[in-house]
């Protein structure tokens, strides 16, 4: 099986079965013989190209056929939109993108769409469509960037003009930042190690964070395996370390998996005190206990509860320190998962009022000089600041408390801090921190 066969397959069931990381690495491990590291790459680029720009694909495409994309065989659909990919936006020679897309008609038993394939491919991949094709905002943002109309509506209605700005950000390369293990190493030697294992280290903007290129997976280094790093974003870093977690505190965090947050929470307290980390789904709480494990972390107690639902055992004595990392759209993150780029966003109501359960519990657990501290990987508003003033209203004894340390690239709100993506490496992100007024 080619990388190329590999990727329309992908994507065929993708349009089926939804996430797409799932999708992927489903048909990577299923493949046999298992593709070459430099092949598997190459499908995910493919795969992950037609995600992002899936309707500019489409429109682009329109253009030249008898008949809209949307109605064509599922294989046929799924070749034209990644040959063109590859034409358009992976620097791929047009003969190679063309010739091999006509293989592939053949391949899936499409014979009688090879020529059509080439013909469109050949016309399609001279078009070259810019921002400037779609005068209208609303336009521009679900066609050129390929965002849902809901996606679209939400970001021009909430952010007007600067729209726009968020969406191309969601096209930025992605750096990998990492936090510093301080229970095992330092950022010095952590660069002395990585840099061995061929990676390209920086500095990052505060202490404890490095900016890293990895030749291949984060995991594979020798580094990983011995814990002396964890991979976590920029922002995410910030709302950890907006907690405030020291030595001997209690700590919860209500939303903990895949672990990030409590690790870097853990290694600020030093490993001693108590860290609870909470997880609603029961087979994500073996993440927690492998990173932990990883990491050198014994003050941790992963479980398994809902965090929207009041918990007894957790009342049983206060905590220092409370962490809602919510569940959300993720409209701050589309850039690392581009399924979010075509949500309805329907069901925003019931999330909203979910995250508001998450964060009135929170706060019942908390100590009586303890801090709140709520978080969320988006930028819509509704799961932002409006959950948080909702919260000040029905606990008119809590105030947000800014903060001391503020990157630049932050916006304080009167409701917490505001991140929007592609600023320095940030991913669109909100965190508040909420303490009782004196």
């Amino acid at each position: 099986m080619t990388a190329r066969y590999l990727a329309v397959k992908a994507l065929v069931r993708q349009e089926q079965d939804g996430y797409a990381n799932l999708v992927l690495d489903a048909e990577l491990s299923r493949c046999r013989p298992p593709l070459e590291s430099r092949d598997a790459a190459f499908a995910a680029r493919i795969f992950y190209t037609v995600l992002e720009r899936r309707n500019l694909l489409d429109w682009t495409l329109d253009r030249f056929l008898k008949k809209p994309v949307r109605k064509l065989d599922a294989p046929v659909r799924a070749i034209l939109r990644a040959g063109l990919a590859q034409a358009s936006y992976m620097e791929v020679p047009l003969p190679a993108a063309v010739n091999e897309s006509v293989k592939l008609a053949r391949a899936f038993g499409k014979t009688s769409a090879a020529g059509m394939v080439n013909a469109v491919l050949r016309r399609a991949a001279a078009c070259r469509p810019g921002p400037e094709d779609f005068p209208d905002l609303s336009r521009r943002l679900q066609t050129y960037y390929s965002l849902s109309a809901s996606v679209a509506e939400l970001l021009q209605r909430q952010y007007g003009e600067e729209a726009e700005a968020i969406a191309a950000a969601f096209y930025l390369p992605a750096p990998t930042w990492v936090r510093v293990n301080s229970l095992k190493t330092d950022a010095s030697a952590l660069t002395e190690s990585l840099t061995k294992e061929g990676c390209t280290v920086e500095p990052g903007p505060w202490a404890h964070c490095l900016r890293v290129q990895f030749p291949g997976s984060p995991a594979a280094t020798k580094a990983f395996r011995q814990g002396l790093f964890h991979v976590q974003g920029l922002a995410s870093q910030f709302a950890a370390d907006s907690v405030q977690a020291a030595p001997g505190m209690r700590v919860l965090d209500l939303c903990a998996a895949p672990g990030g947050k409590s690790l870097t929470m853990a290694q600020a307290m030093e490993d001693r005190g108590e860290l609870f980390s909470g997880e609603a789904v029961a087979s994500r709480v073996p993440l927690l206990e492998k990173a932990f494990a990883r990491c050198g972390v014994t003050c941790a107690h992963p479980f398994q509860a809902d965090a929207s639902q009041p918990n007894k055992a957790l009342l049983k004595a206060p905590f220092d320190r409370v962490l809602c990392d919510v569940p959300c759209s993720g409209l701050g993150v589309i850039g690392k998962k581009p399924d979010i780029r075509y949500k309805d966003l329907a069901g925003l109501d019931a999330l909203s009022a979910l995250q508001k359960k998450i964060l009135q519990n929170g706060s019942k657990y908390l100590a009586e000089n303890g801090r709140l501290v709520y978080s969320t990987c988006t930028v819509n508003q509704n799961e932002n600041e409006e959950v948080v003033a909702q919260f000040l209203r029905d606990n008119p004894d809590f105030a947000v408390i800014p903060p001391k340390k503020l990157p630049a690239q932050a916006r304080v709100t009167p409701c917490g801090t505001l991140f929007l993506p592609g600023t320095d490496g940030f991913d669109g992100f909100f965190v508040a921190v909420l303490e009782r007024k004196p």
